[in-house]
């Protein structure tokens, strides 16, 4: 894990879509987050303890290799897994002050969208498969965390509101909306182009949903 230190930040895009705007300046205090993605083997453990379900592709001859991000997790999956290692999931702010920090960059890296620092559907050598979890250190966040931009997109503990930026007076610490349908995924993934894996994009996910494009990591 890194320690990610107390501090300011703002959070959303005014240039991106609806539900990440009006931005919005949060509070954060002090927090720990994995470096990386949760990977096939980490998760394996959890699930040959039978505290976890196995996933659809934890087989799978390119999704499933052990250092690779593990997919085809539910929210249910990830909070599970989670808190077996007496962890939890991040929430939202967490997420984005993590992978942005606190001088409004679009993606964990400064400038402009660099294609060698991500895995997302722009590589040249692009598969529509997964990378390594410690892989694309180039894009590494101010923070040294990794692959918050593409590789496995990534469930958050909070519901899914698009208005949440609007009607909400958190501005400390914010946990989001109290009950709702989905759960927030950040990050965007392998398929994803430039706009879906900026660190202010949101996606509204069931928590029931099994995609072979996302994954997590765990906060503390």
């Amino acid at each position: 894990m890194v320690s990610i230190p107390p501090g300011r930040f703002t959070m959303g895009d005014r240039n991106g879509d609806p539900a990440e705007y009006p931005e919005r300046e949060i509070t954060m205090s002090g927090f720990r987050i994995d470096r990386t993605e949760v990977t096939n083997a980490d998760y394996a453990r959890c699930v040959q303890a039978k505290a976890c379900d196995p996933t659809p592709y934890m087989e799978d001859e390119k999704l499933g290799l052990p250092d690779h991000p593990v997919v085809g997790v539910t929210w249910i999956d990830a909070q599970h897994f989670c808190t077996w290692v007496k962890k939890r999931l991040p929430t939202e702010a967490e997420w984005e002050y993590a992978a942005r920090g606190s001088d409004l960059r679009k993606w964990p890296w400064k400038g402009i969208f660099d294609p060698k620092k991500a895995n997302t559907r722009h590589q040249e050598d692009f598969h529509g498969a997964s990378a390594p979890v410690d892989a694309y250190k180039d894009g590494e966040s101010p923070f040294g965390t990794l692959n918050m931009a593409g590789n496995a997109a990534e469930w958050t503990a909070d519901y899914f509101d698009p208005t949440w930026y609007g009607t909400s007076d958190q501005t400390t610490n914010p946990t989001g909306p109290e009950r709702g349908r989905e759960r927030v995924v950040r990050g965007g993934s392998y398929r994803d182009a430039s706009h879906m894996v900026r660190v202010s994009s949101r996606i509204p996910k069931s928590p029931t949903e099994a995609d072979s494009t996302i994954g997590f990591r765990c906060a503390k």
